[in-house]
């Protein structure tokens, strides 16, 4: 039986591999997401002009405080769940295959415990 799971870990990581550079493009996608989004709202805070053409947004404070207020969006909301769910996705990635390092190695360990034998 360790003779065939030695065998087989290798596939295995391989496929967690594969899996983990899936989830970093992921996380990367929504982080890009974000960050758009936000470069998007804030360009149409710091052009947003009155009946006067004056500046709605006048100073730093006030684009902040609009961009924050603003970011209670509901797409802007989906982009930081689906974030932060990509984020967990490639944690728990690195945690299994983590795991599956640490199997291939015991049973190294114990393949040359019981050679010893």
């Amino acid at each position: 039986m360790i003779k065939e799971r030695l065998l087989s870990l290798p596939d295995d990581i391989e496929e967690m591999r594969i899996e983990q550079i899936n989830a970093d493009k992921r996380l990367q996608h929504y982080v890009e997401e974000v960050s758009k989004w936000e470069l998007q709202e804030l360009d149409l805070i710091a052009n947003a002009v009155d009946e006067n053409e004056k500046a709605i947004y006048s100073n730093d404070t006030k684009r902040k405080a609009e961009l924050e207020r603003r970011k209670e969006n509901e797409d802007y909301q989906g982009l930081l769940e689906a974030m932060d769910e990509a984020k967990l996705e490639k944690e728990l990635m690195a945690i299994r295959l983590d795991k599956l390092y640490n199997e291939q190695s015991n049973l190294r360990a114990i393949c040359r415990l019981e050679g010893q034998e």
